[in-house]
């Protein structure tokens, strides 16, 4: 018995031995098997980041030389212009700038009236370092252009005519002039540029029965087909007086004197009145961050609690609370300016209202990331934040001498034919 039972202890333990070392043995396979499989995952992933790598590489070369590409064409075109005086025949002007001879026929294909220059025109045209012409522009009368562009070894062109046209709005008795503008086939974009252009000089809410405006468009057609239209010239008899308005080549209206003297749009003076802490800097160095980064407006030192004013009347588009900017308010001021106020202690409007010039809007406060209480004031012109100190200049554009005597000259045309 005793022997028996001595053999089976020498059997358990050469089992337990033998089963540890199976046991050692299958771990130390598991531990390989991991450390292939992490090999394996970090070896992909280096082939993926190198391949990543030299895909990104490879596309910022190809970038960088279609860019060269382009400076080299860019570089490569020159630009002609000549005014057609008597004897000038289009296959002589562009034969003297290095045209291929092969192109200028090809043009002249496209177009026979070509070989019909009139003195005073006007045309530009621009070719490569080749000789080969790119686009040519024929300007042959103030009402109509055509544009020549190259299409492999062939020319193509589009006709564009400008067309004047006259139309009328008469003010009748239970009408006003917005029911009477669209009884005249105006559309809103038109009658509202209408309002702008005049609306300096007149009241439109008070118009009498019997007031007429005529009114000058520009119609432009490419290829027959009317692609826009611009208003060049107001006239409006109400009762014995004449308004004219007629728009200037920098795109504002001014009367037949060539005067525009339409209110300030912004109350400057409000600005005037607080010391200026921080000014319009693209460059500064923030005194919260200690970084260099844009200001894109004036700081007004004020007291907290201070009434801030609506600079010029509005929509009110954004009252709300920004960690950087604090209470803060967006007003849109027409289809082209905002105006912005920032670090506000208590906001009296609501997104939607509108208000007017000189109307209290909130209260100037500390809040947001700011170094002490103040004001933060912006203007965006056509979604760009200008300088306000040198926004009134940019408002205000009244024309120089030069620029007047020019005005004169050509309002003259369209004045004569208001009347």
């Amino acid at each position: 018995m005793f022997k028996e039972k001595k053999v089976q202890q020498i059997y358990k333990t050469i089992f337990v031995f033998f089963n540890q070392k199976i046991f050692s043995k299958i771990i130390k396979i598991l531990i390989n098997i991991i450390f292939i499989i992490i090999l394996i995952l970090l070896s992909n992933c280096n082939f993926l980041t190198n391949t990543e790598e030299s895909f990104l590489n490879q596309k910022n070369l190809q970038q960088k030389k279609e860019f060269k590409k382009f400076k080299k064409i860019k570089e490569y075109l020159k630009t002609y212009e000549n005014i057609v005086t008597y004897g000038d025949k289009i296959s002589v002007l562009l034969k003297k700038s290095g045209v291929k001879i092969n192109d200028i026929l090809q043009l002249i294909k496209s177009d026979k009236n070509l070989n019909n220059l009139k003195i005073g025109q006007k045309i530009y045209w621009k070719r490569d370092k080749l000789g080969n012409l790119i686009t040519l522009k024929w300007y042959i009368s103030k009402f109509q252009k055509k544009i020549y562009k190259r299409y492999k070894n062939e020319f193509k062109y589009n006709k564009s005519d400008f067309v004047l046209e006259k139309k009328s709005i008469y003010i009748k008795k239970n009408s006003n002039f917005f029911k009477s503008a669209n009884q005249a086939g105006l559309n809103q974009s038109e009658i509202n540029t209408i309002i702008e252009a005049i609306e300096w000089q007149i009241n439109f809410h008070k118009l009498n029965i019997g007031s007429k405006f005529h009114l000058i468009f520009l119609n432009k057609k490419t290829n027959n087909k009317k692609t826009s239209k611009t208003l060049l010239g107001i006239k409006l008899d109400n009762l014995d007086k004449e308004y004219f308005s007629i728009k200037a080549q920098n795109g504002r209206f001014y009367d037949a004197n060539g005067f525009n003297k339409s209110e300030e749009p912004i109350n400057f003076s409000f600005l005037k009145k607080y010391r200026i802490s921080s000014p319009f800097n693209l460059h500064r160095l923030n005194p919260v961050t200690h970084r260099i980064s844009r200001h894109l407006g004036i700081d007004l030192a004020m007291p907290q609690g201070t009434p801030v004013i609506a600079t010029s009347n509005g929509k009110i588009i954004k009252a709300q609370f920004n960690k950087i900017a604090g209470f803060y308010i967006s007003l849109k001021n027409n289809n082209y300016y905002t105006t912005r106020y920032m670090h506000l202690k208590k906001i009296l409007v609501k997104v939607g209202q509108k208000v007017k010039k000189g109307q209290i809007i909130a209260f100037s406060g500390n809040t947001g990331r700011t170094t002490g209480p103040h004001l933060h004031y912006e203007i965006w012109i056509n979604h760009h934040a200008i300088d306000p100190i040198k926004a009134k200049c940019i408002f205000l554009q009244q024309l120089t001498k030069k620029e007047r005597i020019r005005y004169l000259q050509e309002s003259k045309k369209i004045l004569s034919k208001l009347k």
